[in-house]
């Protein structure tokens, strides 16, 4: 399902978000006729959103937790200069793969579940339902050594939805130790004007499966939070760090960074494609590297090894 903001039912739908209204009234604000009108509610209905008609005006009763057109909704309210359209599936294989399918930016994917989600080398993300699984396909105009920043801000803006939430760098949000939501960024496109999507799935309330319930758990666990609050928070968020790294002002994201990240001060093992490093992470550097006994590490897999004390 795709919703675009110009698209009629998702404007009737806003209204209505807003406030009851008459036929009449939708038909004038948007500038078409009551039987337009008709048809979007119906096409609402048709996605299990609950509209009521009375003799003189429409009510939106949706008991849905995050239904499509919310989903839309929070989106270009967030983000409003850099999504412009939302996919919205019951089940899909990958938001990623989506996104990356899609082939243009200004793109939010979002899904119920995955068949196949994707975690950082190869790793499957479990995302069953009650999560928040979304993918934001992005055009920055950035420099290219400056992309991978973008994950750190994604990062950043997780933990601030989140309470009592940590990161573990680059790209792990924790609970008390325990991983509630992971991020994969992935380049595409050309190489001269490359685009970003960055993938984020979040454990709200959905299950844990019990082979990983030593490592990671969903926010229900220890919050009642839910997964419209989540999301409408994290891409709040977002949108907040997004537009600073945009504008030159890494320096404010990365104390915020710096605030948030478990990683520092514990010794710590990080896999690169070209060597395994161990050593004691003493900072975040003004690249958005992470520094390990006086050394940069860009990228990599990060375990945390004990404290340095």
């Amino acid at each position: 399902m795709r919703i675009k903001k110009q698209n009629t039912d998702y404007q009737v739908y806003r209204l209505l978000s807003e406030k009851q209204m008459s036929g009449e009234e939708i038909g004038k604000r948007l500038g078409i006729t009551r039987s337009a009108v008709w048809k979007a509610v119906n096409k609402l209905r048709s996605y299990g959103i609950k509209v009521e008609s009375t003799a003189r005006s429409y009510i939106l009763v949706d008991e849905s937790e995050l239904n499509p057109f919310e989903v839309a909704d929070i989106a270009f309210k967030r983000l409003d200069d850099h999504i412009d359209e939302v996919i919205y599936y019951e089940t899909t294989d990958s938001t990623n793969e989506r996104a990356k399918e899609c082939g243009k930016s200004k793109v939010l994917v979002f899904a119920e579940l995955q068949t196949a989600g994707k975690g950082r080398l190869g790793r499957k993300w479990e995302s069953q339902k009650g999560g928040l699984y979304f993918t934001l396909s992005l055009d920055p105009t950035l420099e290219y050594s400056e992309l991978p920043k973008i994950t750190l801000a994604a990062g950043v803006s997780v933990a601030e939805a989140i309470p009592e939430a940590k990161i573990k760098w680059p790209n792990d949000v924790l609970i008390r130790g325990k991983k509630v939501c992971g991020i994969l960024s992935e380049l595409y496109g050309e190489m001269e004007n490359p685009m970003i999507v960055l993938g984020i799935g979040i454990n709200v309330s959905n299950p844990i499966p019990d082979e990983l319930k030593d490592v990671a758990a969903s926010i229900g666990e220890f919050f009642d939070l839910s997964r419209k609050e989540v999301f409408d928070s994290v891409l709040t968020n977002f949108g907040k760090y997004y537009q600073k790294l945009l504008e030159g002002k890494w320096g404010v994201l990365r104390k915020k960074l710096l605030k948030k990240c478990e990683t520092i001060g514990k010794v710590v093992k990080v896999t690169t494609p070209a060597e395994e490093i161990t050593g004691v992470a003493e900072d975040i550097s003004e690249n958005g590297a992470l520094i390990v006994n006086g050394r940069e590490v860009y990228a990599g897999d990060c375990i945390h090894l004990r404290d340095s004390k």
